[in-house]
């Protein structure tokens, strides 16, 4: 069979008579501290088809699409990575395994009948165009945005028969949405509007030059008992299709077979996990565990190293067990306070992966003279610092000169970005006027 399979969370597994790809194959595990499960189960024989593939293709470093506890299936594998300032991804996986690190927007051989191109963006996502006989492409874009790439990736995309979009598009919780305003009031996320999902494929349909979707990287739950409340806000797969329209394209079912020399396909049948909510004492958090002399220290270097912070907050507070520490990045009045448990907070510092706290949604923040944490904290603590390893002002220079020269559209999308942050300053994320200009982004974008 010449075609591909999709499965799991974010997994896409391309087939030229044997497997010859799979891309962010989270099989087993839970990541974000145990907080995320599957909301469906993958059945063995796309368990073994994942496991037989000559390459594995990793977008970017999330838990659920790099899952550590998954990887004991791809010892004779060779994993590909984007080409992303700082490597590393490429250093970790270069150290235990065949790895190659693909080069954005140049084709890559991978069988007969296929070959891809890998896109790295300046948030640390990478992209992803696979192209099968000729005629199919598949654009898997999954969390990201395609950043620096979007004029380059579309013109590609056109020219071909069937163009498949493949990408994270749901109401929106598969983000840091436990938030608190400083009434310690819940701020209720976008994703309590419901809104209709089918409007956005068909809007980025049209945007991307796609007449196929398939919805993708949107198919976990909420399994920590101090997190399993966010499951209301998770999009039912039922209701991927609401507001959909067939103006531009096809939209396909969740977890299929596409078999591109029959040009059709067919539904793969899946189970709901129905795993019982978890005590996060089984993952080593006990909410009353105090912080230590040592993690103390180890908090306040992480933040203090992170220049840009001081630019837009004044303090960053954490309270474990039942006190707090406060550490003071300026003398501005915005303030972040985080409530979360030791072990995994700790952790999350320790290994550079603070994303994986707000995600994880557990932990409690509460934000004071701030509308978000986004763009002014997420990207430089998770993206820049952590991953691109770029925590001074000089560092983070360099950085985005990195991507300058290595992104064919860098001005064209990074234009867009500074509008974006510039709104996301003075207007609420949940107001119907964000809600109209993201709508408009969508449509330029």
């Amino acid at each position: 069979m010449i075609g591909f399979d999709t499965i799991g969370n974010a997994t896409l597994t391309v087939f030229d008579d044997s497997p010859v790809l799979s891309t962010d194959p989270w099989v087993f595990g839970s990541p974000y501290f145990g907080s995320w499960g599957h909301k469906y189960t993958i059945p063995n024989e796309q368990i073994n088809n994942i496991k037989k593939s000559k390459y594995i293709w990793l977008s970017h470093g999330h838990p659920d699409h790099i899952d550590y506890s998954s990887f004991k299936l791809f010892e004779n594998s060779i994993i590909l990575v984007p080409d992303h300032y700082g490597d590393r991804i490429y250093n970790y996986f270069s150290k235990k395994y065949k790895c190659i690190k693909l080069k954005s927007n140049e084709w890559f051989q991978i069988s007969k009948n296929v070959k891809i191109k890998s896109f790295s963006d300046w948030n640390q996502d990478g992209s992803l165009l696979i192209e099968i006989l000729k005629k199919n492409i598949i654009f898997n874009q999954n969390d990201g945005q395609s950043r620096g790439w979007s004029k380059t990736i579309k013109n590609i995309i056109k020219s071909y028969q069937n163009r498949f979009l493949l990408r994270l598009i749901n109401w929106g919780d598969a983000d840091m949405i436990n938030i608190f305003d400083h009434h310690q009031n819940f701020i209720l996320p976008q994703a309590a509007k419901e809104p209709a999902v089918g409007k956005q494929y068909k809007n980025l349909m049209k945007s991307w030059n796609c007449n196929l979707a398939i919805p993708f990287s949107a198919f976990h739950k909420y399994i920590r008992t101090d997190s399993i409340k966010m499951n209301k806000f998770i999009t039912p797969i039922s209701r991927h299709s609401e507001g959909f329209n067939d103006k531009f394209g096809e939209l396909l079912p969740a977890y299929i077979r596409w078999d591109c020399t029959k040009n059709d396909f067919k539904k793969i049948t899946v189970e709901e996990n129905n795993q019982l909510p978890q005590n996060p004492i089984e993952f080593g958090d006990n909410w009353s565990d105090e912080l230590e002399k040592e993690d103390k220290k180890i908090i306040q270097d992480y933040f203090l190293k992170i220049e840009s912070l001081k630019k837009y907050w004044g303090t960053i507070s954490f309270k474990v067990g039942s006190k707090e520490l406060n550490i003071k990045i300026s003398n501005k009045n915005s303030h972040i306070l985080f409530e979360a448990p030791k072990k995994s907070l700790i952790l999350s510092i320790k290994k550079e992966i603070f994303d994986d706290m707000l995600i994880g949604n557990f932990m409690k923040t509460t934000i004071i003279n701030k509308k978000s944490l986004y763009p002014n904290f997420t990207p430089y603590v998770a993206k820049y610092a952590d991953n691109g390893n770029a925590n001074s002002i000089k560092e983070i220079n360099k950085y985005f000169d990195y991507y300058k020269i290595n992104s064919a559209d860098y001005w064209r999308d990074m234009f867009l970005f500074k509008t974006e942050q510039i709104v996301r300053d003075f207007i609420s994320p949940n107001s119907l006027i964000f809600s109209n200009l993201k709508k408009i982004k969508q449509k330029i974008y």
